[in-house]
């Protein structure tokens, strides 16, 4: 029984890695922080790595570290091959409902919506991979208060509409995290609890996001389909509404190769002039000079038009105020594969030295993939200027040393 429990944990350890994408390296500084969050001091980073490679080889189970692995992998002990499958019992189903921790009154709205606000700072500051995690217990903590109905029937709708929106944030952070499986079922609850409220503002929100996702893993079809819902739907559309929602088809368009997609900036110029109205959504301050020529630029990417996207991405990066230091950030690790892809290596240089003070400052795992992929790609050109070399080494290292840092 030992030797096929070891068996079985070594391949759904393995797989489960393989299917994240992650060396072992990046496990345990992930297992790591796990740790951490339980207010615990994890061990010394080559002692979890040894532990880790036995636990893939079936050489020891790993019986300390369940809670963490499961957290990691977003996976079961079962499904992760830590434990022996549990034999079917008949379904039992509880005679009481779960204990609500807090009453939802009017104080414990207030300060849950307070809440929401220092978390969408936080990431505005941050990055979101710290904080993803906060935000899931938030949403279950909401959900369990209304799943249990130890609040105010008043504020019934209020209570739902909040459940929605910090649903929204979590698959937003989720996203920039790269936890993609929790971003479609936070999107889910988001669309879920904001209908139950009649809250049209942030299902809006969470139909962008979820449009935005499927483009990113390159089902450009159902991105569009999204979009074309809320363009072709029921939804009395603002003009900067609209125009959103066309730039998603846009985006959608272009992935797809359709050169179509291009003429609609135009429109979606015309609209997001008309300014922002009295009755749009508070979040409709998103869509801004920065992010329509990020679009611009990703939508003229994606047909291979090199020289007009780099020009968009200019426009995205110098839009940025320099407070917002994770938008500098992304925005800045689009620029620099943009300027690898056209081998314009003065300006990659510049760029390269502006991102280098930010990798210490914000914890995007979706930015770090991009700029990992940029230091893919030089190393794939036969021959690059000293300079970049060396400056493409610095970026690197500091993505190491950032990561050693928020894992330990």
């Amino acid at each position: 029984m030992g030797d096929a429990l070891g068996d079985a944990e070594q391949t759904r350890l393995r797989r489960a890695r393989a299917a994240k994408g992650w060396s072992q390296n990046e496990v345990c500084a992930r297992l790591a922080r796990a740790r951490r969050a339980r207010g615990q001091m994890p061990p010394k980073p080559e002692s979890v790595l040894r532990q880790y490679r036995w636990w893939e080889q079936g050489k020891k189970k790993a019986t300390e570290w369940q809670e963490e692995l499961c957290d990691v992998f977003e996976m079961s002990p079962q499904a992760l091959g830590l434990v022996e499958e549990p034999t079917p019992s008949p379904l039992i189903v509880p005679t009481a409902p779960p204990a609500a921790v807090e009453y939802g009154d009017t104080a414990y709205l207030e300060s849950a919506r307070a809440y929401l606000k220092h978390l969408v700072a936080l990431d505005n500051r941050f990055g979101a991979a710290d904080i993803v995690r906060m935000s899931v217990r938030f949403f279950k903590s909401l959900q369990n208060l209304l799943g249990t109905g130890a609040y105010e029937p008043a504020l019934e709708q209020d209570l739902n509409a909040l459940t929605g929106e910090v649903a929204e944030l979590a698959g937003w952070l989720a996203y920039d995290a790269e936890k993609h499986d929790l971003v479609r079922r936070m999107n889910q609850e988001s669309l879920y609890y904001t209908r139950l409220a009649g809250d049209r503002n942030i299902e809006l929100l969470t139909l962008q996001n979820a449009s935005m996702h499927a483009g990113a893993l390159g089902r450009p079809h159902e991105a569009l389909q999204i979009a074309r819902s809320v363009l072709e739907g029921g939804y009395e559309l603002s003009p900067r509404i609209r125009a959103l929602f066309l730039t998603r088809k846009a985006r959608a368009l272009a992935q797809g190769g359709d050169e179509s997609a291009i003429p609609l900036f135009n429109e979606i110029e015309s609209l997001y002039l008309e300014g922002v109205r009295d009755d749009d959504p508070e979040w409709a301050w998103w869509i801004d000079d920065r992010e329509l020529a990020w679009h611009k630029a990703m939508a003229t990417q994606s047909l291979q038009r090199d020289s007009t996207a780099i020009a968009e991405f200019e426009r995205s990066v110098e839009a940025t105020a320099p407070t917002e230091t994770r938008s500098q950030y992304l925005h800045r690790a689009y620029l620099l594969q943009a300027q690898v892809d056209l081998g314009t290596w003065a300006d990659a240089e510049a760029t390269i030295k502006s991102l280098l003070p930010l990798i210490p400052e914000v914890e995007s795992t979706r930015t770090k993939v991009l700029l990992r992929e940029a230091i893919a790609k030089v190393a794939a050109y036969q021959k690059v200027p000293a300079n970049i070399e060396s400056g493409i080494a610095q970026l690197g290292i500091a993505l190491d040393d950032a990561d050693l840092t928020e894992a330990w």
